[in-house]
């Protein structure tokens, strides 16, 4: 609110200063009009210039009166931003502890997060490039898990699918990677 407020008001500012300027400008050929007028030889051109000079008069005073009434509204609207400025700044200070403890759990979590890349890395250090590979694939498709436990029964601990026995002795005896037909995931056994 208080940056839509602020910019309102610049541009009210921007307005009124056209306003001025526009005033000024025909302030300037008021007068130049009014010399005219003094130099007119006959009751044509005095007639004309008279004319031009009352609708650049009445052109003024409604770029004063429009300048008057943005005036005021500017006004208004100094006292409402000073008004939410005030509240901002006693949000801010209401929440600064709150938003302290927030920095400092997203500074942990951060931390955190940095201890499990490095633990992950070197995992991944150790294993095959193929099995690299085939983990990555999997963590880059669709699905949020890429591992999964194989249960005592036999089925995938992801989806719940049976796996079929041969494969079920070759995870156990940890022959090779296995991924589940249904879900996807590389299936492991327990030790």
């Amino acid at each position: 609110q208080v940056a839509a407020v602020r910019s309102r008001l610049e541009e009210m500012k921007a307005e009124e200063r056209r306003l001025e300027r526009s005033a000024d400008d025909k302030r300037a050929q008021l007068e130049k009009y009014q010399a005219r007028l003094e130099r007119v030889r006959s009751a044509r051109e005095e007639a004309a210039a008279r004319t031009e000079i009352d609708l650049i008069s009445k052109a003024i005073e409604a770029d004063e009166e429009d300048a008057l009434d943005l005036i005021d509204q500017i006004r208004r609207t100094e006292l409402k931003l000073d008004e939410l400025e005030t509240k901002l700044a006693d949000l801010r200070e209401e929440m600064a502890p709150k938003r302290d403890t927030l920095l400092q759990e997203r500074n942990e979590a951060a931390d955190q997060l940095d201890i499990l890349k490095d633990k992950r890395e070197n995992k991944l250090i150790r294993l095959s490039d193929d099995a690299a590979r085939l983990y990555e694939r999997i963590r880059g498709g669709k699905t949020k898990v890429a591992l999964a436990k194989l249960t005592a029964d036999g089925a995938c601990g992801h989806c719940f699918s049976m796996i079929p026995l041969q494969e079920q002795n070759e995870i156990r005896r940890r022959e090779a990677l296995h991924r589940c037909e249904a879900c996807g995931v590389i299936l492991f056994a327990d030790d």
